[in-house]
């Protein structure tokens, strides 16, 4: 039988042990099991013999089988084009095409406090903003509207005069330190966006971190450095050199490296006259040498007074909390004892202190914006001891003053300045809100008055809360 099913390409019957038990089972106890075998036929064989024959198997510069590209699925929440809503049911025609000035230095001015601006939607600034990467709140916001558009706010005002003077009279980041504290969704990540994207379009250099809590809550890979005596990340370094690298690929191609620089036993030097945006070209296979090149970078851009740098950090307040990371013992270890938290909280302190011995940027500002909504990282006690700001989280951290807190933490934050962002929209505010989302076609009802002071009074003026839990709410049955 076997002979016949190699021949043939047919399969025996089969049969298992439990379900012939009965049937197979001799007066003498003795149960009968069968085997069966699946022989591939003869022509079979020859055609998978041909495939692999013919196939070439394409390998990187280590040796390594370079995986075959995957067709790009669309991701989530991404508009479709009017084009693929043909059906009439949609109502294509009769949506307004949204149309805004664009967010810049010109635009933004007390006249203009109140009204909606569109940020650039040109193919190098949409580049530079997805790769630099966005909030969570604020990215949920721009897949549902057709453009990146915010609204201008006294906030908005005051941090791009504040930026305007560092411009003008080359400051140093030492003296241009501010945190943006506020209620839960009062636009805090709003503002310091606002902020990057000002930069972005007066020529500064950006070093935006969108998302800090990814740097302390355990979710990259971690080993101790003898040499500095932290916790090298090299993954998360990889990240933030490739983002900044592509989103100031036209300054870093400009600026050269002053000096050669060693980047440690194993790998080649870096000669001088390089540009940036080659030194910052770090592939995956040299992972472990992206902490050093990141550190590197920022003590060049620190020196540099050709243009000014910007380091925007959201989630500020994760860098005061214990980290998610274990050491051997597998206690806890301290923000400040991982080396990317302790590069970022270096440059928000205070000049000539022994956290920071080299100081900050000659030319620049350092921003941050505390995040209320995270339970796993809240505002710690030395940021409100330090800046002065109130918890408005549903479980506050309790001031207690048998607490003991951390004096190197409270060290980063001497001489940096609070700046508190209204929790409440203006009328006008709220108004062009509203005229965003309708014109969305995001209300379910006709829009009208008693609609948007029924929305406004809801929320108390709440940002957020005015578009998620007011307009979008409409939505639903």
């Amino acid at each position: 039988m076997s002979l016949l099913a190699a021949t043939t390409g047919r399969t025996l019957a089969r049969a298992s042990a439990t379900s012939i038990a009965s049937s197979s089972t001799c007066s003498s106890g003795v149960t009968v099991l069968f085997e069966s075998r699946r022989y591939v036929s003869g022509r079979r064989r020859a055609n998978a013999r041909k495939d692999r024959q013919g196939a070439t198997i394409q390998r990187d510069a280590m040796g390594k089988p370079i995986a075959a590209k995957k067709e790009r699925v669309p991701p989530l929440f991404t508009p479709l084009s009017p084009e693929s809503l043909s059906d009439p049911l949609f109502e294509v025609s009769t949506r307004e095409e949204i149309s805004y000035p664009v967010f810049s230095a010109e635009t933004v001015k007390e006249g203009s406090i109140g009204e909606a601006l569109e940020f650039s939607t040109t193919r190098e600034a949409q580049e530079a903003r997805r790769q630099t990467g966005l909030p969570k709140t604020i990215w949920k916001d721009f897949k549902i509207l057709p453009k990146p558009i915010s609204v201008v706010r006294n906030v908005t005002l005051q941090i791009s005069k504040f930026l305007s003077a560092v411009q003008t009279n080359k400051m140093s980041s030492e003296d241009a330190r501010l945190v943006f504290s506020g209620r839960i969704g009062s636009g805090k990540s709003y503002a310091l966006l606002q902020a990057v994207e000002w930069c972005l379009a007066n020529g500064w250099i950006v070093l935006y971190i969108p998302r800090a809590v990814n740097l302390v809550n355990s979710t990259t890979p971690y080993a101790y450095d003898l040499r500095t005596q932290t916790f090298l990340q090299p993954e998360a370094a990889l990240q933030i050199l490739h983002r900044a690298r592509l989103a100031n690929s036209k300054i870093f191609k400009q600026l050269k490296l002053g000096k050669t620089l060693n980047l440690g036993e194993g790998y080649k030097a870096a000669p001088a006259g390089m540009s940036l945006y080659e030194f910052c070209d770090v592939s995956k296979e040299e992972v472990a040498k992206a902490p050093a090149v990141l550190e590197l970078l920022v003590e060049e851009l620190k020196g540099q007074t050709t243009h000014p740098v910007l380091l925007a950090v959201d989630d500020f307040q994760a860098l005061f909390n214990q980290s998610l990371y274990r050491d051997p013992h597998f206690k806890p270890i301290a923000t400040y004892h991982l080396s990317l938290p302790r590069l970022i909280l270096s440059h928000f302190s205070p000049p000539s202190s022994p956290s920071s011995p080299s100081g900050g940027f000659k030319f620049g500002a350092c921003l941050g914006a505390l995040t209320s909504s995270d339970p796993a990282f809240p505002i710690s006690l030395e940021l409100k001891d330090m800046l002065g700001v109130t918890d408005q989280a549903a479980q506050p951290v309790i001031e207690e003053p048998y607490i003991k807190r951390s004096q190197v933490l409270k060290g980063y934050l001497q001489g940096v300045e609070n700046v508190e962002v209204e929790n409440r929209l203006t009328l006008k505010e709220a108004a062009s809100l509203f005229e965003v989302w309708m014109k969305q076609r995001a209300l379910s009802s006709s829009a009208h008055d008693e609609l948007f002071m029924a929305k406004y009074v809801e929320s108390a003026g709440n940002p957020r809360d005015f578009v998620w839990k007011g307009l979008l709410r409409t939505l639903q049955a």
